[in-house]
């Protein structure tokens, strides 16, 4: 008998502890918004995002790299942005799963230009291929599962500091984005693996676009690049113009460095990335005025 009380106590403290523990967990994701939308992993800071972005259709669809990634979308509280960055990936990653259905259909689609050829001949990435998986569809469904909630992921972002939680102000854009004028550039120093990555880019931005979404390409300020991959980034944005009708965006260009903090050569800090985002929602609503 006294077997049996102990293994009933050691069951009941268990029990106890567990829920406690489940309790505090609830409370810094819930009440004190602890949620991780960067955390000690890659992969479970993608995860993050494109769990967040399971929901209805957002305001803003961001597809891109890590770059893309420091953009505060629904993993950050941001309601009206799902952001598929994928750390380690290219916007084919959040593309890809934007149509297949992961998010609902957003009303602008915002491609990353920098890294379109991240990854090329490679596998896709781990991320992409867990967000596939039954775990990651009931992280989706219940958010205390997922990711974003994972107690050493909201410890690890909130000694990080990676949040602001200020209102941003856009950036001042000398040129509203408008189509590219002239000829297509052709292309011809890509190689066949690159000019493969261009066609299903250019087939998933169709898609989107066919079901109503407006299609805006963006070079993010980041790290300084070698002129082979400045004119690489010129061939794509032409190409995918002429073959969608997107617009373009050239930040890199629009912004001084010494405006933004960055927090390493590539990365936006948190305020910094607020504000580009600020800057693109800004320049949607101006195309949305002068649209006819």
């Amino acid at each position: 008998m006294s077997s049996l009380n102990g293994i009933q106590r050691f069951l009941t403290g268990a029990l106890v502890s567990f829920a406690g523990c489940v309790g505090l967990q609830a409370t810094a994701f819930f009440l004190l918004h602890f949620g991780s939308g960067k955390s000690e992993s890659n992969y479970f800071s993608t995860i993050s995002r494109f769990q967040g972005a399971v929901a209805p259709g957002a305001e803003i669809a961001v597809v891109g790299s890590s770059i893309s990634g420091r953009l505060p979308g629904r993993e950050s509280g941001n309601k009206e942005v799902a952001n598929l960055g994928s750390d380690g990936g290219s916007p084919l990653d959040g593309l890809s799963l934007l149509n297949e259905g992961l998010a609902g259909k957003p009303r602008w689609l915002v491609l990353e230009i920098n890294t379109v050829f991240s990854s090329v001949g490679f596998a896709e990435t781990p991320a992409v291929a867990g967000s596939r998986g039954p775990w990651f569809k009931i992280g989706g469904a219940l958010p205390l599962l997922g990711a974003s909630a994972r107690p050493t992921g909201m410890l690890y972002g909130r000694l990080l500091g990676r949040k602001w939680e200020g209102v941003p102000a856009p950036f001042h854009l000398q040129h509203v984005p408008s189509p590219i004028p002239g000829p297509p550039l052709r292309g011809d120093t890509l190689t066949a693996l690159e000019k493969d990555r261009i066609r299903r880019l250019g087939e998933g931005l169709i898609r989107a676009k066919n079901s109503g979404t407006r299609i805006l390409l963006v070079r993010y300020p980041a790290g300084p690049m070698w002129q082979t991959q400045v004119n690489q980034i010129n061939t794509t944005v032409s190409l995918l113009h002429h073959q969608t009708g997107a617009f373009y965006l050239d930040l890199n260009s629009e912004i001084p460095r010494s405006e933004m903090v960055f927090t390493d050569n590539v990365h936006l800090g948190p305020e910094s990335a607020a504000r580009i985002l600020a800057t693109i929602r800004d320049a949607c609503r101006q195309l949305e005025e002068k649209a006819p």
